[in-house]
């Protein structure tokens, strides 16, 4: 029957050799629901831990004080796991961040912005905007751009000799060999024709949240017993990211979190945490 074993006889295929899946979704406030989930991809660890406040009464009427009662203050229900798929929304979540969509302003054309008024030779520089906005993707389709160095007239420079870009990045190196611009010049830019798509990019502005809340759903699969199936769902899952994700280094980049299953009133007034498990016959 499925189930845990209530036989009360030993059984092998108990032991657990936990693997499965892990998904999060946002709480709707009107129901404590999750209206979506999203699956969060391999999941190399996760744990669940208890932690408890005690507090001891000792017995003082004989030589030795004994304790004769033992008194549970608080309980909370940890949790922890890592996810190594460092995508956007994972990773929005590990920053405590907020996403939104900035829009490419390379869409709009301008004349003559200053990239920087003394040009130092041998570094990169971000291409802006008049008001300061970045630019990305002059490689799209329809960008026609240009640049020069200040002056009357305005020289125009040459890719290759004067400078090197990265047209996706809106970045810009000039050269240490260039022609015919010098350290301490003015260096400009301008778009004549703008493009006739222009990609708009996805990005994370971290911590602008103290924490994520919502309801994790672990559904774990028995290595030691495939048709065993246990879902674990945390009703009020509050995360947040915990220590450093590596950005270069020999080994997986690995993104860990740290939370506390609380309690939904809407869902379960007395339990963060409710277990089902099915298993095939």
């Amino acid at each position: 029957m499925p189930g845990f074993n209530e036989l009360g006889i030993p059984n092998t295929l108990d032991y657990v050799l936990g693997k499965g899946k892990l998904f999060f979704g946002l709480n709707d406030p009107s129901t404590g629901l999750p209206s979506a989930l999203r699956d969060l991809g391999n999941t190399p660890a996760m744990t669940v831990s208890i932690e408890v406040e005690q507090k001891e009464h000792k017995n003082s009427r004989d030589c030795l004080a004994f304790v004769d009662a033992l008194f549970i203050t608080s309980q909370k229900l940890n949790l922890s796991f890592q996810l190594d798929e460092i995508n956007f929304e994972n990773l929005r979540d590990f920053l405590s961040g907020a996403s939104d969509t900035l829009n490419n302003p390379h869409d709009v054309t301008h004349t003559d912005v200053v990239i920087d008024a003394t040009v130092e030779l041998g570094r990169w520089y971000e291409l802006r905007k008049a008001n300061g906005d970045r630019v990305y993707n002059l490689d799209a389709a329809g960008v026609v751009y240009t640049i020069e160095k200040d002056g009357a007239p305005d020289v125009l420079l040459v890719e290759g000799t004067d400078y090197v870009i990265d047209e996706q990045l809106g970045l810009i190196f000039f050269k240490t060999t260039a022609t015919n611009i010098a350290t301490g010049n003015q260096a400009q830019w301008s778009i004549t024709t703008g493009a006739t798509i222009p990609q708009d990019l996805d990005r994370v502005r971290a911590l602008q949240v103290p924490l994520v809340e919502g309801t994790l759903i672990f559904i774990q699969d028995n290595a030691n017993d495939c048709g065993q199936r246990n879902k674990y769902r945390f009703h009020r899952a509050q995360l947040t990211g915990d220590g450093e994700l590596a950005l270069i280094g020999n080994d997986e980049s690995v993104m860990s979190f740290k939370g506390v299953a609380g309690i939904n009133s809407l869902v379960d007034a007395t339990s963060p945490l409710e277990i089902v498990t099915y298993e095939m016959n």
